[in-house]
């Protein structure tokens, strides 16, 4: 049974029933991981001050890690739309903030057992994006793959490549999936997978 975990912890999917993980925009957790970047804390701690709409604004914007500029027009204001239909009890955003940033991991990651494949956007300012890296390092033969110019909702920014991303992952055997993908439509052979041009793919298997 394969599993996908968005902004999540991912030592409750360490169980045997799992074959296949996916690990989205998440953290090792304390103490062996780099803390949430400046610009969530500090959001958290402005956004009891807020009017309702501002603070609503201000956490998709921060989520997309929209600089000068939004390059998927009109996304922010979709989420915007999309959380103001399933409104949530005052202070909820916070206290899941809180909770991620406090998580503690240690090193229960090396339990792991499923084939994994962990995905990370540069530009998260939720996660801090070094702990891909970490994340995918603890967990044996995990694959990292980062979204070089995406947030923390990188499945919303390119829902189209993080579906190729998972895709060929999810379906590749185990025997081929770590070192030799199977190959892709017309071609002969085994060769590496068919990423999207703005996708990097890091095999190495980082020790944290």
């Amino acid at each position: 049974m394969p599993a996908v975990v968005s902004c999540g912890s991912p030592t409750i999917c360490g169980g045997s029933r799992l074959d296949a993980l996916v690990l989205v925009s998440t953290t090792p957790g304390w103490p062996f991981a780099y803390p949430m970047p400046a610009a969530s804390l500090l959001l958290m701690a402005a956004a009891g001050s807020m009017r309702r709409e501002v603070a609503l604004r201000r956490r998709v914007e921060n989520a997309l890690s929209v600089r000068g500029g939004e390059p998927q027009p009109g996304l922010a204001d979709h989420l915007v739309e999309l959380q103001r239909s399933r409104p949530t009890a005052p202070g909820a955003w916070r206290a899941q903030a809180a909770a991620g940033a406090r998580y503690v991991g240690l090193l229960r990651q090396r339990r792991i057992r499923a084939r994994t494949l962990v995905l990370q956007g540069a530009a998260d300012t939720v996660v801090d994006p070094r702990n891909g890296r970490l994340l995918a390092g603890r967990i044996p033969g995990a694959q990292l793959v980062v979204f070089p110019d995406l947030g923390h909702p990188l499945f919303w920014q390119e829902p189209d490549g993080f579906a190729d991303v998972v895709t060929t992952f999810l379906l590749a055997s185990p025997e081929t999936s770590d070192s030799s993908p199977a190959a892709a439509p017309g071609s002969h052979g085994p060769r590496r997978p068919v990423w999207p041009r703005h996708v990097s793919d890091d095999r190495r298997h980082a020790r944290g």
